[in-house]
């Protein structure tokens, strides 16, 4: 799982751009409210670059500008001294504590307790550099001790090319990715969106988009167009991988897995206006896709499930030498129409929709010391039979609140051999205030299903997750 899969498991009715019009005016706010100070995170990065880690991110992983003009020339951009391939590890282990422990006989997964987990709960290797010449890419191979899989992870190559566009410098790159949102340079979309780190073992989570969904089972390569450090346009088709591949890529698709026939067209469009210090950005992205849920081979003969994802999002940053301000929002609207599902019962309504809603912001002091919070709501159309095994009210609504607290000793570099490690510890408490349309007993098995208990509650499945992020 990458830094941005985890991000997923927290994510939100119906078309609210106003929403994204008010916080943008929030951030317009915040620029004459901040006064200026004094004027990725993999090794490998830092090795080729001969930057340290700070020079490229407010605190790992998020982007300051030079990091995203990094990822924007393909991450190419030299002046380092090192001989050694652009090879990185990546550890995740951390210790999960939800409020109230998982069901008797249930535990998140096999070989874990029903709560207070101790594990590592991803390790990965990248390739993440330089490949040739203008060609580079961050390749992403991992592996997650809990359940014993390894797998092709969220990985984007491209080749960029520099040059001049009505009198101003442009980059004009061809990306190959197969992660919808991966290769964005911002950190507001869910593949790079805060919390990028989360733990993987709280049994309920808010429902996703299905543009977050199709994370590894998806192929995709496309154009883009950076101007003036100003205009970011992109396109991007993507197709759907068939089982054989996906096995051949360590996924495991079950034996009849979803299908994602034709073209998946993926657009983004943004506009980063900067003065001195202080970025602002304003964008918007989308994405047209179609799927047939995995099931007995005659489903295959009902049609598709259709589903458009149109999403806005803004950013301001204060990129200080003492300090950074970070605040990003984003809201997502999806429109669903469900021929297949319904034919099959598994959805009540051909047609359904889901927003969500994430607005959070990050305080970074010398990009050792990092303060961050963060609000998620999903909201959508009542739906037994998308909705009903979880849910009494029909509904995917819900909505938080988290927290995280992190140092990263390392960013500015190490003495001696250790210059280009790093590392980040940190605390993340995530706070439920409703799952699935309810507060108490949201599912409706408490009283009806044997141990059955307080997990089944919102708060029952607040998270208190210490963690630690090392990379060599």
């Amino acid at each position: 799982m990458s830094a941005a899969t985890s991000a997923r498991q927290i994510v939100g009715q119906r078309g609210c751009p106003g929403r994204i019009l008010v916080v943008s005016a929030l951030l317009v706010f915040a620029i004459g409210w901040l006064a200026p100070a004094p004027a990725s995170a993999l090794p490998s990065f830092a090795r080729q670059t001969g930057q340290p880690c700070a020079t490229c991110h407010t605190i790992i992983p998020e982007l300051t500008p030079y990091g995203r003009r990094f990822k924007l020339s393909g991450y190419t951009l030299r002046g380092g001294d090192t001989n050694l391939p652009p090879l990185t590890l990546l550890l995740l282990p951390g210790f999960t504590h939800t409020q109230s422990s998982t069901d008797p006989g249930s535990p998140p997964s096999p070989g874990l307790k029903s709560n207070d987990n101790f594990v590592t709960q991803q390790v990965s290797g990248y390739y993440a550099g330089q490949i040739y010449g203008n060609l580079g890419g961050l390749i992403q191979v991992t592996g997650e001790p809990a359940t014993g899989a390894v797998f092709l992870d969220g990985s984007d190559v491209r080749y960029v090319n520099q040059f001049s566009l009505f009198g101003k410098g442009a980059y004009f790159g061809v990306d190959a990715n197969n992660a919808p949102t991966f290769q964005d340079p911002w950190n507001t979309l869910n593949d790079w969106g805060f919390p990028q780190f989360s733990s993987a073992f709280n049994s309920f989570g808010v429902p996703g988009n299905q543009i977050d969904a199709l994370q590894a089972s998806v192929g995709g390569a496309g154009m883009y167009l950076y101007w003036n450090d100003l205009l970011y346009a992109e396109f991007t088709a993507y197709g759907g991988l068939n089982q054989s591949t996906l096995e051949a890529l360590g996924e495991q698709p079950g034996p009849t897995p979803d299908q994602h026939p034709g073209l998946m067209p993926y657009w983004r469009l943004a506009l980063e206006p900067h003065w001195g210090d202080h970025y602002l950005m304003v964008g918007t992205f989308g994405m047209y896709s179609q799927t047939v849920p995995g099931g007995p081979p005659p489903q295959y003969g009902y049609g598709t499930d259709k589903y458009l994802d149109v999403g806005f999002d803004a950013q301001y940053q204060y990129d200080g030498d003492q300090y950074s301000v970070t605040i990003k929002a984003m809201d997502t609207m999806q429109w669903m129409t469900l021929n297949n599902s319904f034919a099959f019962s598994s959805a009540s309504n051909v047609n359904d929709h889901l927003n969500t809603f994430k607005i959070n912001g990050t305080f970074v002091w010398d990009h050792t010391y990092a303060f961050s919070a963060g609000y998620f709501s999903v909201n959508g159309s009542q739906d037994a039979g998308l909705w009903g095994a979880t849910s009494v009210a029909n509904s995917p609504n819900g909505n938080g609140l988290v927290f995280d607290l992190s140092y990263a000793p390392f960013s500015h570099g190490s003495p001696g051999p250790y210059s280009t490690y790093n590392a980040r510890f940190g605390v993340q408490y995530t706070k439920y205030l409703e799952l699935y349309g309810g507060t108490n007993n949201f599912d409706g098995q408490i009283g009806i299903t044997p141990g059955a208990g307080g997990q089944h509650n919102a708060s029952g499945n607040d998270t208190l997750w210490l963690y630690a992020v090392l990379a060599f």
